[in-house]
């Protein structure tokens, strides 16, 4: 997951917070176009909200994970943030469906709010889907099995090492920074060199269960460790 300044962050949800008042003056006024912005710009700040100032309070987890070994353990990814996140992409699509159906029939237009409502509908669509389907993470004796929406991945303990918290990806020149990924070496990893270059590690799974990336990172360097010297 790719992420941003704390600087940035603000600025953007002033911004948001800006026009969001706008709208509010807009519709008291009577004004056209007063819903659409009210209802996109609010969306655009819990996106803001929910994406970045989400609470990670659970400290105690990665302390139990370690403990549990070698009883199987389950973790689940956070429903709440990407329930959220999937109400401000339906809000702002919801506005630009509004938008198209109140405003003239001019084909520039039609077509405009078409897209833009297509653009944030389809990953409102897919965040709810998350929300109902979270990430999963599963560990026990023998490797570690990671589920997500689309695919499901299972790893043997002797055949994974070195899992890391990724804080930077390197494309060419650029380096941006990320969070919520987990990198380790899989050497039966396939196209790896690649991924090596960007993350320094050939493998990488998202980290949305409630712990901090370095915390969990430890967790399964611990039951790696415990796994293969049994």
């Amino acid at each position: 997951m790719v992420t941003m300044s704390t600087r940035r962050i603000v600025a953007l949800l002033g911004i948001s917070l800006f026009f969001t008042f706008a709208g509010v003056s807009m519709v008291i006024e009577g004004r056209q176009g007063g819903w659409p912005v009210f209802l996109i710009f609010l969306c655009f700040a819990v996106v803001f909200i929910t994406s970045h100032f989400a609470a990670r309070s659970q400290s105690e987890k990665p302390l139990s994970i370690i403990e549990a070994y070698p009883k199987p353990v389950t973790l689940n990814g956070q429903r709440g943030r990407n329930l959220l996140s999937a109400l401000a992409c339906c809000g702002v699509s919801s506005a630009f469906i509004f938008a198209l159906l109140s405003s003239p029939p001019l084909t520039g237009s039609v077509v405009l709010y078409f897209v833009l409502s297509v653009i944030f509908g389809v990953p409102a669509f897919v965040l709810a889907t998350a929300a109902i389907k979270p990430n999963r993470l599963t560990l026990d004796s023998k490797g570690l099995v990671f589920s997500s929406l689309f695919h499901t991945r299972q790893w043997i303990w002797q055949d994974v090492q070195d899992f890391k918290a990724i804080s930077t990806a390197t494309q060419g020149k650029r380096v941006t920074k990320i969070k919520e990924t987990i990198g380790f070496n899989d050497r039966n990893a396939r196209n790896s060199d690649r991924l090596r270059k960007q993350i320094g590690r050939t493998t990488s799974i998202s980290n949305q269960f409630g712990i901090s990336d370095d915390e969990l990172a430890s967790a399964l360097n611990s039951w790696r460790l415990r796994s293969v010297t049994d």
